[in-house]
């Protein structure tokens, strides 16, 4: 296996480095998905991705099984449960392998994984502890065999978008694709036959006790506090060596472990100076103790103690994957404010993402669940059709199930736009062009949209809350510029339309677009100090609405008083001359969580 050198600096960047950590998390993936627990993978849409799992896949080979988990699935489906047809048809009840069961021996795809459930993690987390999956329900006592690894396809734009955390504490690898060019995916370092030899040969791989003990002591200064995580350390330089058809592993499989197992476990701030540190100079060397030391043999250099070694080899693996994370940021962060809620989830009888039925009857708006009730009532026919009547099904009121959903409330997106003359003056032609990246956008969610523009005396509600993007550009390309700023107008109108949002049920999202200079008070006459005043208090009464706010400042550049103001609103703060409209809609979309 050529080419592992990963303990240096890796030609390409850092997306090179990535994609090689990506190549060796497929092959050691591949020896043992099982042992391993299983694979996050960190990327978008995009050829990178579609290379990444056509490898795996190939690693892999034909006699693993691949089953996909789509988005929103049933728990049912995932565990299994009760054969409808087949248990009407014999009479008896009859099980129907679910998801995890069917997966036994190879792997189980779980799409957008950022958005499983609790309710969903659990069983999985319980089948992999146990290898297999306990069926409890509707009559039926079973338990079926399910030993797969898990891949774990994580498609979150925020850092703090990820799976439940108790299938990221039983998976071995996070593979981070973002930032990595599709020039950069070409490499593989691992043969089909090098992959075949590990199966057979990697348990019998010899790990020197200072090797064990090393990993153990990195793990614990680096703060990895995961049992789980030197297991698989252990097992993956056991892989490593196998790879390379070695009998007893090195500390340069030590090291690879560590990069692949602590790495993504690593808090960043935990091994990264600081980007203003500097190192500090020494001082000057005396003349005098200069010709001593050129008549004085140097003495040779102590090792490195091995634990050292892993932890800057996984401070290195921590740098790599910090720069690959930054290159998909555009535009400044300032604050994260309150970014990242999306509409609130609700409980619908009509329409959503299905969950579980429930009992009850089905009166009113509520929805007969007829696959449910008939697996409910289904291993009771015996009794309550002793004569064995063909094509008689008795139901019973308790038998009912109503068809429940989750629903995400609609969300409402307030722009208040500053058309004063200070805004004017400063970037008012790219806060329109940045306004209309966004209403595109929020159009193509099928949010609504509103806008609030404030100048001369007072603020004027343009555009009510709607969907049409064509009235919406309309009204933006109308909007003169100049006057006075009313600031706290603006802001007090925003807040009355966001109370008349949430009494609709839906959750609104204000969007600032201000410099946060105000001078006219709200009684429409121009006093400065009473319209900071005012603007303040305001802003308060939003803040403890606990209403998400971003605010862009338009200023020429970064204000104090703009900052100020998004403090006041506990709003997240962009600069807008540091950011083109595009960077300031992506901005946008993701603190609405869409």
């Amino acid at each position: 296996m050529s080419g592992r050198g990963l303990k240096g600096s890796s030609p390409g960047g850092a997306g090179a480095a990535l994609w090689r950590f990506a190549d060796l998390a497929a092959a050691l993936f591949a020896i043992e998905p099982e042992g391993f627990g299983g694979l996050r993978l960190r990327a978008g849409h995009g050829p990178v991705r579609d290379r990444f799992e056509a490898l795996l896949k190939a690693r892999l080979g034909d006699n693993r099984s691949w089953v996909g988990v789509p988005a929103g699935v049933p728990d049912e489906r995932l565990i299994g449960g009760l054969d409808v047809g087949a248990t009407l048809s014999n009479g008896a009840p009859v099980v129907e392998r679910g998801l995890m069961a069917a997966a036994n021996g190879g792997v189980l795809r779980v799409a957008m994984a950022e958005r499983l459930p609790a309710a969903l993690a659990g069983p999985m987390a319980a089948a992999m502890d146990e290898g297999l999956v306990r069926i409890e329900r509707a009559g039926l006592s079973a338990e079926l065999p399910a030993r797969f690894g898990l891949l774990l396809m994580d498609e979150g734009s925020a850092d703090d978008d990820a799976p439940p955390a108790i299938l990221r504490d039983r998976i071995a690898f996070d593979v981070m694709l973002d930032g990595v060019a599709l020039a950069e995916s070409d490499w593989q370092g691992v043969s089909a036959g090098q992959i075949r030899n590990a199966r057979r040969n990697a348990p019998s791989v010899h790990v020197p006790d200072e090797l064990l003990r090393s990993l153990d002591a990195a793990a614990l200064s680096l703060g990895v506090v995961s049992l789980r995580a030197v297991g698989f350390a252990v097992k993956a330089v056991r892989a490593l060596a196998a790879l390379e058809g070695r009998e007893t592993a090195s500390e340069d499989d030590a090291a690879l472990a560590a990069q692949l197992c602590f790495a993504h476990r690593t808090d960043p701030s935990l091994v990264l100076p600081p980007e203003e540190e500097t190192a500090e100079l020494p001082p000057p060397p005396d003349p005098g103790e200069a010709d001593d030391e050129a008549r004085t043999p140097p003495e040779p250099e102590a090792a490195e103690p091995l634990e050292d070694q892993l932890i800057s080899a996984v401070r290195l693996a921590v740098d790599w994957r910090v720069q690959a994370r930054a290159t998909r940021r555009r535009g400044p962060v300032v604050s994260s404010g309150g970014a990242g809620r999306a509409g609130e989830e609700r409980l619908s009888l009509s329409k959503g993402r299905p969950l579980a039925a429930r009992p009850g009857s089905p009166r009113g708006d509520a929805r007969l669940d007829l696959i449910a009730t008939l697996r409910t009532a289904a291993p009771w026919q015996k009794l309550r059709n002793p004569e064995g009547l063909a094509g008689r099904i008795r139901l019973m009121p308790e038998d009912f199930r109503l068809k429940r959903f989750r629903q995400r409330a609609e969300s409402t997106v307030i722009f208040i736009v500053d058309a004063s003359g200070s805004a004017a003056m400063a970037r008012m032609a790219e806060a329109k062009g940045a306004v209309e990246h966004l209403l595109a956008g929020c159009y193509a969610r099928r949010d609504h949209v509103a806008l609030i523009a404030f100048q001369r005396a007072s603020a004027r509600l343009l555009l009510p809350p709607t969907r049409s993007l064509a009235r919406v550009k309309r009204e933006l390309a109308a909007l003169p510029g100049g006057g006075g700023t009313p600031l706290a107008s603006g802001l007090a109108a925003a807040l009355r339309l966001a109370d008349a949002e949430a009494r609709r049920g839906r959750t609104p999202f204000l969007v600032v677009l201000s410099d946060g200079r105000g001078n006219v008070a709200l009684d429409g006459v121009a006093r400065r100090e009473a319209s900071e005043e005012e603007a303040v208090a305001i802003a308060g009464r939003i803040r403890a609405a606990e209403l998400p706010v971003m605010l862009f400042d338009t200023g020429r550049r970064a204000g104090a008083r703009a900052e100020a103001l998004a403090e006041a609103l506990g709003a997240a703060y962009r600069p807008l001359p540091a950011a083109g409209a595009e960077a300031v809609a992506g901005a946008v979309k993701r603190f609405v969580g869409r």
